[in-house]
């Protein structure tokens, strides 16, 4: 991690410090995301914004399977029905 002091201009441009260019993989070139939170700027390299929202995705949808199988568990895991059902596939 590193911090540095950088200038914004009149035309609220800024330069990026080479050392953190080189660091960070950014090439002229590159595609940043700017986002405005709680009072600060934060960039993130594009192509890591896009891989860390495709892990959300996943991530949600691993969590909403999770629970379709908890809230289905008692349906499937009922030992009566599993009598029952077993009286006919036994033969």
């Amino acid at each position: 991690m590193g911090i540095e002091v950088i200038n914004v201009s009149s035309r609220g441009q800024i330069v990026i410090p080479e050392r953190m260019r080189k660091s960070l993989g950014i090439k002229q070139g590159s595609k940043l995301i700017a986002i405005e939170k709680e009072g600060s700027l934060i960039l993130k390299k594009e192509s890591d914004m896009l891989e860390s929202m495709e892990y959300e995705e996943k991530k949600e949808e691993i969590g909403w399977l999770a629970l379709a199988e908890k809230s289905l568990s008692d349906v499937w895991d009922n030992k009566k029905d599993d009598e029952v059902w077993g009286r006919y596939l036994d033969d």
